[in-house]
């Protein structure tokens, strides 16, 4: 936000510094203050109260941070209703910007925003509701983007209603509020995508006036900036009232056999073969073992009170409701996941249903990690005496885990949760599980992708329009979705490392000669696709159910292809050309195809020119790369290099123009639109004749301006004449879409300039994932294709952004919570030859030893040492080993400062103990300049590739 608001000048963006300041102020003002309390013992909490209100009261604090901006800093304490509240006020010439309510008694908890930054989330408001209500484009916006983003929302709400069972198994014991006695949910998020999902929880008329369902609730300051609260509230889905209802049933069942029977149901066995600490274990099975005594009060509370509902009236009536309601707080966790326990023992619910389940309940309430997943397990809120607390509602989630047939790793407390946490074969098995879904979450993720790319550019221009500014809000940044596509991600890992592929006998009894290759997981068929040869050109097809062509079309993404369906009249279909097949880089797919093109050629079924050609395209791969889900060629020639693109018709071109104008990059600048070609008129049969007379007499020339097709009635015209031509039909009485019709048969190509990729650079330097892959795929693909010429002049292209990016000393270190907690003030390096230090060297036994000094806030200096080395692969081509390089260090991490020193470094987290460092994180030491010149100078010196028969 700071950044979106700089265009508006520096006063406003003086402004949101110092709200930003508000939430990362250094401990060092509590200890300056501290003895103001009179209470040397303070909790975390009261020492963040104190940190933020000196911060804030203290006169001259305010007058250094409000000072040159032109903003005032106006603070008040209020006491309103019992409460003591601290008002942060930031104005400029009379206009409040921002006005924030602080709690006091709650650790200076901020409660909402107001003032007239608060505007802009209005208007994305009011523009989600528009678009998730499907209205038709509001004045003065572009309608394309506006109907991409319409039709997104539209197949996001399918996508959701696809899996709603799923969806509420998931949210209602994470995330939801559940209000029985009303019959009523409501779900409420910071995330626009996360709310999507909540259409699956409450039923209600999607309207302009409803917001879509979804409404703006509050803004509020939070660490990641001023955040919305969106809701979707309403009756029971028909969903969730199934879920809840055979909840209800499955409860009542089990607690009569307990009853009956001496031993019943153990919670207890489900805590056996999961890692706890010995106090959370005594915590956890003294509630197993309370477990059903509870579960037995709530129901009889529940039976009561509904008792009491068909008695009452009225007022009285109503208290009684809102009782049934508080029970909603545990009916919410219970029921569904004994709904699910059922359901699966049924067969009603499959295994991968029930993994993703546990899926979305992570994405609501959990944490996702490359490797770790981590659901997280609350008590029910603001309960002085409750029924049950987090350690029942654990105990019952290991259960039902337990019998939905997946099982987690460790529990560990959090702060007020507890963490049930997914890991090594655990996690494998759950993935494992997730697997036969990765069609559904790849619809899930693109919906959302495409209305977060449309959205983007709709609130830019509203915003811009009303405001001046140059913002947008993208959704793409939620937590909710990098969440989503983490888990995407670690799926398509679990499938590219563990599918074996498998590859048929040559088949050359038909019109071309092919073979069958197959994707196995777990000694299981998931999926399959036939390679042909037709004499010049590998392609592979599959034709089948829509079930089957999704699920091949998920393992082929997920070894990193791309493969589109489409509906034929026999079926689904997917389609691949050689650079497809080629684009697919996963050794065992790559085997197969090199299989069968040798086979070929033992058989004398291609020639050996053709053989040569199809196996530089195996082993090199494609020549293209993604950004802004458009995919480009990469050229490397005499002039330099050419990255373009060739849509196939206007609307295709202009699809493009807009996705790279979303994402920030300016059409002329960082890409060019150029057009070969011209356009045909189609004629109306009743007015072909009249229309070429008209034109024989119009001063155009035939064969110079416009050519006639008699046999198709078209008049094709040059774009530089197709006005002049068009404007002479409209002189004799023709009307253009009536009479005739004018449609484009222009060539199109998108080039993204120097300008642009040094552009697309600078977002990767700042973190944007997206645009950091884009530039490693096209170093590698202009690697594999040209060799080290191509990559040099890429280098050379981008050196004046990354010389721009370095980072001075000294740094400060930030925790997770916003405290400074260290300062980085030296980084040293060093060569290392074998055992002696040396001034430079190269070659494998060169190491390049890293020494980062920094400073804690007592002002103790410590180091944080890493050595690279380079690591030797090998693999089998053919017949050939190859074994090449890849940067590599390890470094023994022992507390979170280090945790935080490794990060402001790398920009990537990490965890305690060992952690592996690779390319990425030696690509990011070169933003400082006592490093990059070192870091260049060793990998000039890597080893040379070796090929070996």
């Amino acid at each position: 936000m700071e950044r979106a608001l700089a265009g508006k000048g520096e006063q406003i963006a003086g402004t949101l510094s110092i709200a930003s300041a508000v939430r990362n102020t250094p401990f060092v003002f509590y200890k300056v203050f501290r003895s103001a309390s009179g209470d040397e013992k303070l909790s975390e909490t009261r020492k963040l109260a104190f940190r933020i209100a000196t911060l804030l009261i203290e006169p001259a604090m305010r007058e250094i941070l409000a000072g040159g901006q032109g903003v005032e800093v106006r603070i008040e304490q209020k006491t309103e209703n019992g409460k003591r509240l601290v008002y942060a006020t930031f104005v400029e010439n009379g206009h409040e910007l921002l006005k924030v309510p602080w709690d006091a008694d709650r650790g200076l908890t901020p409660l909402s925003a107001e003032g007239e930054v608060v505007e802009l989330f209005k208007e994305v408001a009011n523009l989600a509701a528009a678009a998730s209500s499907g209205s038709k484009l509001l004045e003065g916006l572009g309608g394309g983007e506006w109907e991409r983003a319409v039709k997104a929302v539209k197949k996001t709400r399918k996508i959701v209603k696809k899996t709603a069972r799923a969806i509420t198994i998931g949210a209602l014991p994470t995330d939801a509020v559940l209000y029985p006695g009303r019959e009523y949910v409501l779900g409420d998020s910071s995330y626009l995508s996360q709310t999507f999902t909540y259409w699956a929880l409450a039923e209600r008329e999607i309207k302009l006036d409803a917001g879509g369902g979804i409404e703006l609730v509050r803004v509020y300051p939070s660490e990641e900036g001023l955040k919305p609260m969106w809701r979707v509230e309403g009756k029971y889905t028909e969903a969730v009232r199934e879920v809840l209802s055979v909840g209800r049933t499955v409860f009542e069942n089990l607690l009569a056999l307990n009853q009956q029977l001496k031993s019943g149901i153990d919670l207890r066995t489900a805590l056996a073969d999961v890692k706890m600490n010995d106090k959370l274990k005594k915590a956890l099975e003294t509630a197993a073992g309370e477990f059903w005594e509870r579960v037995n009060e709530l129901l009889a509370r529940w039976k009561q009170l509904e008792r009491e509902v068909n008695e009452k009236e009225d007022e009285e009536r109503e208290k009684v409701i809102n009782e049934i309601d508080k029970l909603g707080k545990y009916l919410r966790v219970l029921l569904p996941l004994a709904y699910a326990v059922e359901a699966y023992r049924r067969g009603e619910l499959s295994r991968e249903e029930a993994a993703l389940a546990v899926i979305f309940a992570v994405l609501y309430d959990g944490t996702v990690f490359r490797d770790e997943i981590q659901l997280v397990v609350g008590g029910p809120e603001h309960e002085e005496s409750p029924i049950m607390t987090r350690d029942h509602f654990t105990a019952f989630w290991l259960w039902a885990l337990k019998e939905l047939g997946l099982k987690p790793s460790s529990v560990r407390r959090g702060r007020d949760v507890h963490l049930i946490a997914f890991r090594d074969a655990e996690l494998n098995g759950l993935l494992e599980a997730i697997t036969p879904m990765l069609p559904l979450l790849y619809q899930l993720r693109d919906a959302i992708a495409k209305f977060a790319d449309a959205f983007r550019v709709v609130t830019h221009e509203a915003i811009k329009r009303k405001f001046g500014i140059e913002w947008a809000y993208d959704v793409r940044n939620e937590r909710f979705f990098k969440k989503l596509e983490e888990v995407v991600t670690m799926a398509e890992d679990y499938v590219y490392k563990n599918v074996v592929v498998e590859r048929g006998p040559l088949d050359a009894s038909g019109n071309y000669p092919k073979t069958v290759v197959r994707f196995k997981l777990g000694g299981k068929e998931v999926a399959h696709i036939t390679v042909y040869w037709t004499s010049n050109k590998l392609y592979a097809t599959f034709s089948g159910s829509r079930k089957n062509a999704e699920r091949l079309a998920s393992v082929i993404r997920a070894l990193g292809g791309e493969a589109e369906i489409k509906r034929v009249s026999e079926g689904w279909t997917i389609w691949l050309t050689t650079d497809g097949i080629t684009a697919i880089r996963h050794d065992g797919w790559l085997k197969a195809v090199r299989g069968f093109v040798d086979e070929l050629k033992d058989k004398r079924l291609i020639s050996k020119e053709r053989y040569e050609r199809i196996i530089k395209d195996i082993e090199a791969g494609p020549n293209t790369v993604k950004f802004a889900g458009v995919e480009f060629s990469a050229y490397y020639e005499s002039n330099g290099i050419r990255v373009e693109y060739h849509p196939g018709n206007e609307a295709s071109k202009n699809a493009v123009v807009n996705a790279l104008m979303a994402r920030g990059l300016k059409e002329g600048v960082h890409f060019t639109v150029t057009e070969r070609g011209g356009y045909e008129i189609r004629m109306a049969n009743e007015s072909y004749t009249k229309a070429v007379e008209a034109l024989a007499q119009s001063g155009l020339k035939e064969g110079e301006h416009y050519a006639v097709d008699g046999r198709r009635r078209v008049i094709r015209v040059k774009k530089d004449h197709k006005d002049a031509v068009a404007n002479a039909l409209k002189t004799i009485g023709l009307e253009e879409d009536k009479d005739f019709t004018v449609k484009s048969k222009g060539q199109y190509t998108i080039f993204i300039t120097y300008d642009g990729l040094r552009e697309i650079q600078r977002m990767a330097l700042k973190g944007d994932a997206e645009a950091e892959h884009f530039i490693r795929e096209l170093e590698d693909v202009l690697k594999r294709r040209y060799g080290d010429n191509a990559v040099n002049k890429l280098i050379e292209v981008l050196t004046p952004v990354r010389e721009e990016e370095r980072v001075e000393l000294p740094l400060p270190v930030y925790d997770d919570k916003g405290n400074l907690v260290a300062r980085i003030v030296d980084l040293k390096y060093e060569f290392v030859k074998g055992d002696q230090l040396v001034s430079q060297c190269a070659g494998e036994d060169c190491r390049l030893r890293v020494a980062v000094e920094y400073e804690i806030p007592s002002g103790e200096r410590k180091q944080l040492k890493m050595e690279w080395y380079w690591g030797r692969v090998q693999k089998k081509k053919g017949k050939t080993t190859v074994t090449y390089y890849l940067e590599k260090a390890w470094i023994s991490v022992k507390d979170d400062v280090e945790i935080a020193v490794l990060k402001a470094l790398t920009s990537k987290g990490a965890k305690r103990g060992i952690v592996w460092l690779y390319a990425d994180r030696l690509d990011a030491l070169c933003q400082f300049k006592a490093l990059k010149d070192a870091i260049d100078k060793w990998r000039e010196g890597r080893p040379q590739k070796q090929e070996q028969n």
